[in-house]
């Protein structure tokens, strides 16, 4: 397991003894119920586990470890989650008489975690064994992929998917009953991290197909003057093949960074943009998402140095090189070192996801960008929340003040954007002007803001 991945163990045993002091504070019960899913949490059950492991000397333990593959709470809301985890929960819930006994222990591993943890009862007839264990995982596995299809989890099935673990505790009466949960609870941990790294396996020889197909298309997205109602650039953006996981570029980039193909991936998203640009206005921008150590690629240097802008129509003052946030910068200095060329030639810059990410602030502060763009987490219904007006206000401030230009993403609603015009806000992007397309589609005029 990374570091990432692996308990907690002094975390964790703690929390697993926490109900030697339930029995003395009967009112810590209801702080032991997760709020989200309605489940009590795993401490409630260490007396019955107790139990099971005096008289049966032998306790089953399965664990569905909830993975986000982007941050949902970022791109949909914390709401949204609680709602997988809360269907999640249904679902194994209703499983209980079906592919496990009605005696099973349906729990969640810590409040507010995304680690449900099933303590299997003993069998009536013989003893429990490893093969019984893993039977039940498998099951549940099958169970749980059948649900997956249904239309709440497909919509989002992208963002996150379940690993399931098993392990078998055997009593020891040298060790701790804490201990021993906690052994089996790592070692059900490790076996779900073992298929989810053969799942990013998968994945990665997914994308080194894509890659070597070419399998990428690109879709536009206007950037728009909210004072004039006027297009004054677009956002190219990269797609996988529809209706895959790859369609979404967070999950295209993740998989690409697991699996060591980033520079790979860009030189074709790269390739792909400078092959649909060809009925790009004169007066336009254009917005090019660069990750951050690709900015030192050689073949950046190459496309400046071999004449192919000017073949596209194309110079490179109407460029932006959009710095993404899906992996921190790590050297600000050798960075800026290499931004400096392409400033040299006229590329303008822009840091992405500001507010939001590894150290935008700092990135802003160092690299001192063209643009700006406020990420879509903190416009997310903005006209109801004052904290994050007050945000917005900080970065309008920020762009007079030095001569930067502001560009808010993700505007959905007019609700959202006259409060973003109140606030002083001049560029944005979004739903609500115009889906990304494969062409550069103007913005109907219209009186936004009344």
């Amino acid at each position: 397991m990374s570091k990432k991945d692996t308990l907690d163990s002094e975390l964790i045993q703690t929390w697993l003894g926490i109900d030697e002091t339930i029995k003395e504070e009967e009112k810590l019960n209801t702080l032991l119920y997760d709020k989200a899913t309605g489940l009590p949490t795993l401490p409630l059950f260490m007396k019955r586990i107790k139990q099971i492991l005096s008289e049966h000397n032998r306790l089953g333990i399965l664990c569905v470890n909830v993975v986000k593959y982007t941050e949902i709470e970022e791109l949909y809301g914390w709401k949204v989650f609680d709602k997988i985890m809360r269907e999640i929960a249904k679902v194994l819930t209703e499983m209980t008489g079906l592919v496990m006994r009605e005696d099973d222990i349906v729990s969640l591993l810590m409040v507010s975690g995304n680690a449900f943890v099933i303590v299997l009862s003993p069998s009536r007839l013989r003893e429990l064994t490893q093969n019984d264990v893993s039977k039940v995982k498998t099951r549940l596995i099958k169970y749980l992929d059948s649900k997956f299809r249904d239309q709440f989890f497909a919509s989002l099935r992208h963002n996150f998917s379940c690993y399931v673990g098993a392990s078998l505790i055997k009593a020891n009466k040298d060790i701790r009953i804490e201990r021993l949960v906690y052994n089996g609870l790592e070692e059900a941990f490790e076996d779900s991290n073992y298929y989810r790294s053969k799942d990013v396996e998968i994945r990665s020889f997914r994308l080194k197909d894509i890659i070597k197909n070419e399998d990428i298309h690109i879709v536009f997205q206007p950037v728009v003057d909210l004072l004039t109602h006027k297009v004054f650039a677009y956002e190219a953006l990269s797609r996988g093949p529809a209706y895959t996981e790859f369609e979404n570029p967070s999950k295209m980039f993740k998989v690409a960074y697991e699996a060591g193909l980033v520079l790979d991936l860009e030189r074709l998203c790269r390739k792909k943009i400078f092959q649909s640009i060809n009925d790009l206005k004169d007066d336009y921008l254009l917005f090019v998402n660069i990750e951050p150590e690709s900015v030192a690629d050689s073949r950046w240097r190459q496309i400046t140095s071999s004449g192919l802008l000017v073949d596209i129509g194309i110079s490179p003052e109407r460029i932006v090189l959009e710095i993404t946030e899906r992996c921190a910068i790590a050297d600000f200095a050798s960075f800026r070192s290499a931004l400096k060329y392409f400033r040299s030639l006229g590329f303008k810059v822009s840091v992405d996801d500001a507010g939001a990410g590894y150290g935008s602030l700092e990135a802003i502060a160092e690299i001192k960008p063209d643009f700006i763009k406020m990420d879509m987490s903190l416009i997310r219904g903005v006209h109801q929340d004052q904290i994050r007006q007050q945000l917005v206000k900080i970065f309008v401030l920020l762009a007079e003040n030095t001569g930067i230009e502001l560009v808010v993403e993700g505007i959905e609603t007019s609700e959202e954007l006259r409060t973003l015009v109140d606030l002083g806000v001049k560029s944005g992007q979004g739903y609500f002007f115009a889906y990304p397309n494969e062409s550069f589609v103007e913005v109907e005029s219209m009186d936004w803001v009344k």
